[in-house]
């Protein structure tokens, strides 16, 4: 990102890599994401060589994941889909701001639960909510958008960084339908890990 954001942002969208260690492994990976403010998005976890893993959806408090090539998905609240993928229960509005900066526009953050640090350009340099915490290890130039950000679910580390992210372009075609999962077969969350599991 050379230039700063616009004054108003409705989308954004780019790559970011995220790093989690834990009692349980480490997880690390790369991921496009799409966000359209306040609470839609979409993020696909990518393999090692670019190709899409899973898609994961996210629409006004409801979500999917998809696994497009064992053509099956799970649904549920977007907070258990982020608590059973990741550990930490964050929603599309948490991520806008966490990845692009954009607290605002997501929503009041102070009224979704939020603890929030600013430093003295007024950005959200730090934030906890619910056992989850995030500080802000630099921005991208003078802007209020994160390059890397290290995070922690009751005291287990990791790092979100931002490769790329731009702003307001339109989403194409039904990046947010639920659509997608005609002709899929439903699993349970247990049944999505093992195939998650048989794909690494």
């Amino acid at each position: 990102m050379l230039s700063p954001p616009p004054a108003q942002v409705t989308t954004l969208d780019g790559f970011g890599s995220l790093s989690l260690r834990g009692a349980g492994g480490s997880l690390r990976g790369r991921f496009s994401f799409l966000l359209s403010l306040p609470d839609m998005g979409r993020i696909e976890v990518l393999d090692p060589f670019g190709r899409t893993r899973a898609v994961l959806i996210f629409r006004e408090g409801t979500a999917a994941m998809v696994i497009p090539s064992r053509r099956v998905y799970w649904s549920g609240p977007e907070k258990e889909l982020m608590e059973n993928f990741l550990g930490f229960g964050l929603g599309g509005r948490d991520l806008a701001g966490l990845i692009g900066g954009r607290w605002a526009e997501a929503g009041a953050p102070e009224a979704a639960g939020w603890a929030l640090e600013r430093d003295r350009e007024g950005r959200a340099r730090a934030g906890a909510k619910d056992g989850f915490r995030f500080e802000v290890e630099e921005f991208f130039g003078k802007t209020s958008v994160p390059r890397s950000v290290g995070i922690s679910r009751d005291g287990e580390p990791g790092r979100l960084k931002v490769l790329q992210i731009r702003f307001n372009r339109p989403p194409r075609g039904d990046a947010f339908g639920l659509s997608v999962l005609k002709g899929l077969d439903r699993k349970t969350w247990a049944e999505m890990e093992e195939l998650l599991r048989d794909e690494d």
